[in-house]
């Protein structure tokens, strides 16, 4: 192989890696907005573990609590404010079997591909939002 045929595989083997690289960041995101998508899946969890953890509650005493403390218990305590910013996750109660959880989140989840993540259920747009939540009806699991 000449010289100069060697020079044009090798850019052509840079140019590969410079648009398989591109196209990587175009699909997946920077770095950056990776670790915002972390964040909000964490709050995600969070919700999801405080809605349980309401569940388990109002099972246990018949009617909602009436604020997020009211969840702690010997060898629990119910993550209820946001890791990142410090700021407490919202709950109010509507109605008998009513509530709603709110958090603010980075991302748009519609915007964002997720690999297993937490389901429709938990989609949310970027900055403050609200799930409105019902108890299951008694002697029901929700699935």
């Amino acid at each position: 192989m000449s010289g100069a045929a060697g020079r044009w595989l090798l850019i052509g083997a840079g140019v590969a890696v410079a648009v398989t690289i591109a196209a990587a960041i175009v699909t997946m995101g920077t770095p950056g907005q990776q670790r915002l998508v972390r964040q909000d899946e964490r709050r995600e969890r969070d919700l999801i573990d405080l809605k349980e953890e309401i569940e388990g509650w109002a099972k246990r005493n018949e009617a909602l609590p009436a604020s997020l403390a009211a969840l702690a218990r010997p060898g629990v305590r119910p993550r209820a404010s946001d890791p990142f910013t410090s700021q407490p996750y919202e709950y109010k109660v509507l109605g008998e079997r009513d509530y709603r959880l709110c958090a603010a989140f980075d991302t748009d989840s519609a915007d964002v591909e997720r690999n297993g993540g937490s389901g429709r259920d938990w989609r949310h747009p970027r900055g403050r939002h609200c799930f409105g939540l019902k108890l299951p009806e008694p002697g029901k699991v929700d699935s």
